[in-house]
């Protein structure tokens, strides 16, 4: 009956721990039901989001061309040139590869009084494939005052380079393709004088976008919400151009039923008011889980099932007789026969529990030899711990001088272990030849855990570190530092990259001391950043970036708690406000000079206490940073702005954007008229295309630009490609036909036009280009 119970009670506990597999089973499943979902419904977002962000491409493309053809306007009204006008019509549209015409048309007798009409054209003509001038009708004749896409553009015009879009409109010219224009007011004293357009065929867009197919059932709807129109529906009875009242379900919201089906829709507005929105069967969206979850219960089932039969033949066979051998060996053990060993071999817990017996009578007999053994064992620990900690100390950098080809800085580091191995650390080294990345950092607790935890942390930040900002790199650490953290450990770090042609540090303070920065001939004051989230704690912390400019003669100096909780035996602490004293109070001709004396001076203070923590200090002093001027030849005079703020790119025409947003986010802390902010960048924008096509070969380059905002905008491009002087080319001849004139030069002609002043030098190898806007 005793066997017959135990083995009934072991039964019982394989039931229990089945059953609680397969509930753990269960929850996983769905947990991962559940990120499934989310990832579907993220992925058909990214998919909506990357379709309308190739439009608005083309929509800000487009705007531009809008605006260009504005200003050229302009200086065609003032110049009272036919000839120009037709220039700016072709050039203007020869820069928009997706748009099919282009040109600006006046108001009556507003070019000239003897004129009512007055406009200027050009069109792609796809069968010469060239863009020309629209000669196909007779501008007197041709009454664009009162066409539909002229009217509604004035009418919703109400500033200068403001753009408006038309609803899309069937062309009637011949093409009958679906059209919209983009259209923008050209402005002489105040008073509206000519409108620009610029026409895009959107029939392939159109058939790109409603071939969005997530599901088999899915379908698209386009449409303009602001001007109740619809452009494509699938599924429904609705025309283009009927109103989106005809649409039989509420286009912004995110669920809704049609024909007896459940959709989701999801949708998003592109930049000129167009709202893209597909609609996919909610069963579809998810057959592919929920077909997965039917699987995955028919193998727990019988997988269960097996498993239950399987134990139970297991029990039966492995549990009775070892029980009766037990339990006779033990009563010998009871008697006090020591030299008793139970003879169970089996190797589940009964044989365990007949090891235990066995070994309890071996340590009975030989008490004296593993008390010996015990001494022995903690020697052997205590000898491997300060193996390790000898290790540790090794995987910093320790070599100094640690660049002696480089005289841009000094850097100088220590670490100087506690009695029990811990987990602070620095690191310093280049990702690439101008870019120096430097780390301190304290791990949490001590021991061995502390000290992997320091080795992992390290690893990781060096390894993400290239090709990443402090901010990327430490949430990238963090994310992985988080993965399996079952002791809670944590890590306070400092990151920083020094970039030394610029002089700028971006760093991320995760919860580390804050450092000390001394300024050329200034005091070591406190660096006032904002201290994130320690790293390991919680995943998908966001950090944040800070940036100072380091100068020659300035000195930085990080550190651990280990200096500032140092204490002597009045349980006192060094302290903040005493390292800030013991900084100030030194002459120092080095970093090495300066991490002695503070070292001495934690010495001093602690009067012989024992050190409870690491003590980790690294101090970075900037020395000789090239001076501009140096390169300068003689007998030449470039104005130096000391407060130039720049973004060096390759030079090519797929770094524009990145310029003009560098440009633009100088420009919005000005309150500059909206015209004026738009001269600088159209100027920018042509100044840095030509440098991207034409100053170097195959090969490629570099190009540098620099702005500055005091009492006027100056912004200078500096490149090393082949010597290229634009102000000695001669002005475009207004007068010669257009056919007569080469393509090009009008660029630097609106250029010149628009900024206040323009200046070109050859220094050193380089084009340096300089425009100047004085502010009204």
């Amino acid at each position: 009956m005793v066997i017959y119970s135990i083995r009934t009670k072991i039964l019982v506990i394989v039931l229990v721990f089945l059953s609680l597999i397969g509930t753990a089973f269960i929850f996983y499943s769905l947990a991962t039901t559940v990120s499934y979902k989310r990832l579907r419904i993220e992925s058909i977002q990214k998919t909506l989001e990357f379709e309308t962000e190739k439009v608005n491409k083309v929509i800000a493309e487009l705007e531009r061309g809008s605006v260009f053809y504005s200003i050229g306007g302009q200086l065609c009204f003032e110049e009272q040139s036919e000839t120009l006008g037709e220039k700016f019509a072709v050039e203007g549209l020869s820069g928009l590869p997706d748009a099919v015409g282009g040109g600006f048309w006046f108001e009556p007798y507003a070019f000239k009084s003897d004129k009512q009409r007055a406009g200027f054209y050009a069109f792609y003509d796809k069968t010469m494939e060239t863009v020309r001038i629209d000669d196909t009708f007779v501008m007197d004749q041709y009454d664009y005052h009162n066409r539909g896409w002229y009217r509604e553009i004035i009418d919703n015009i109400t500033e200068p380079y403001q753009v408006f879009w038309t609803k899309p409109y069937v062309d009637d010219s011949g093409s009958f393709s679906l059209m919209t224009t983009a259209g923008s007011g050209i402005y002489s004293n105040e008073r509206l004088i000519a409108v620009t357009t610029v026409d895009w065929e959107i029939d392939e867009v159109i058939s790109q976008l409603i071939e969005i197919n997530p599901t088999e059932n899915s379908f698209v709807l386009l449409c303009v919400p602001e001007k109740d129109y619809i452009i494509s529906s699938i599924y429904t009875d609705s025309f283009i151009g009927d109103s989106i009242q005809s649409i039989p379900w509420d286009i912004n919201s995110d669920y809704f039923t049609h024909n007896g089906i459940n959709y989701m829709r999801f949708g998003r507005y592109m930049n000129n008011g167009w709202l893209l929105s597909i609609q996919i069967p909610e069963n579809e969206i998810f057959a592919d889980v929920e077909k997965q979850n039917r699987l995955f219960s028919v193998i727990i089932e019988i997988s269960f099932v097996a498993m239950l039969l399987l134990a139970y033949l297991l029990i039966s066979r492995f549990i009775n007789t070892p029980l009766k051998h037990l339990t006779y060996d033990v009563a010998q053990l009871g008697l006090g026969n020591l030299d008793m060993k139970l003879k169970v071999d089996s190797k589940d817990e009964l044989g365990q529990l007949a090891k235990t017996f066995n070994k309890m009578t071996i340590d009975l007999k030989k008490s004296i030899e593993e008390n010996a053994r015990d001494r022995e064992e903690k020697k052997r620990i205590s000898t491997e711990l300060a193996v390790a900690k000898e290790i540790q100390a090794s995987m910093l950098p320790s070599t100094f001088p640690a660049f002696p080809e480089r005289n841009e800085f000094d850097i100088y580091a220590t670490m100087i272990p506690a009695k029990e191995i811990g987990g602070d650390f620095y690191d310093f080294y280049f990702i690439d030849k101008d870019n120096l990345v430097v780390v301190i950092a304290d791990v949490s607790g001590k021991g061995i855990p502390a000290s992997l935890f320091m080795v992992n942390t390290k690893t990781l930040i060096n390894n993400f570190s290239t090709g990443k900002s402090p901010k990327e790199a430490l949430e990238s650490v963090n994310n992985k530092l988080c993965e399996n953290n079952d002791s809670c450990i944590f890590v306070t770090a400092f990151m920083g990259i020094y970039n030394i042609p610029t002089g700028k540090f971006t760093f991320v303070n995760a919860g580390h001391n804050p450092p000390l920065l001394k300024k050329h001939k200034g005091n070591f004051e406190y660096l006032n950043t904002k201290q994130y989230i320690v790293l390991a704690i919680e995943k998908d912390t966001v950090y944040n970036e800070e940036e100072i400019y380091l100068e020659e003669g300035d000195t930085l100096y990080l550190y651990t708690d280990g200096i500032t909780e140092a204490m002597n035996k009045k349980k006192e602490l060094f302290g903040e406000d005493r390292l800030k004293e013991t900084l100030n109070t030194g002459k120092f001709s080095s970093p090495k000079d300066i991490l002695i004396n503070v070292k001495r001076e934690v010495d001093n203070f602690a009067d012989g206490a024992e050190q409870a923590d690491d003590i980790t200090m690294l101090s970075l002093q900037i020395k000789n940073i090239k001076k501009d001027s140096e390169e300068i030849e003689e007998n030449t005079e470039i104005e130096t702005v000391d407060s130039m703020k720049k973004i060096t790119v390759e030079a090519s025409a797929n770094n524009l954007q990145k310029v003009m947003e560098f440009i633009k986010s100088e420009l919005v802390d000005y309150n500059f008229p909206f015209g004026l902010r738009h001269e600088i960048e159209i100027a920018v924008e042509e100044v840095f295309t030509n440098i991207a096509y034409y100053a170097y070969g195959k090969e490629g380059g570099k190009t540098t630009v620099a702005i500055s905002n005091n009492d006027k905008t100056v912004i200078m491009f500096e490149d090393t490609g082949r010597p290229f002087n634009p102000l000695e080319q001669p002005p475009p001849d207004l007068e010669k036909p257009l056919t007569d004139r080469e393509i090009g030069g009008l660029g630097v002609y609106m250029i010149r036009n628009m900024m206040d002043k323009v200046e070109y030098s050859r220094i050193s190898g380089k084009n340096i280009l300089k425009i100047t806007k004085n502010h009204p």
